[in-house]
């Protein structure tokens, strides 16, 4: 049985890159690369959840809206079968 993981702001980075892989792709337009240059990013993605990456890069609320938006799109694709 495959278990399942529920898209939400509270899912782990890790979780959600194994989910999504263009997910990774989607975060850097949103400062994911600045913890990759840190070397901060393979620890983080352990611990770090989607909301807690819009907090500690401090988005607002705008930048928070659209990335979420963008991942839901890629979610929606990949269930769609694209």
């Amino acid at each position: 049985m495959r278990s399942s993981v529920k898209l939400t702001e509270d899912i782990l980075l890790k979780d959600l890159f194994g989910l999504l892989p263009k997910a990774k792709e989607i975060l850097s337009k949103y400062g994911y690369d600045k913890l990759v240059e840190d070397g901060t990013d393979k620890l983080l993605e352990h611990r770090l959840t989607l909301k807690g990456f819009m907090n500690l890069l401090n988005l607002p609320e705008d930048s928070r809206e659209k990335l979420w938006n963008e991942i839901q799109q890629e979610y929606n694709k990949k269930m769609a079968g694209g």
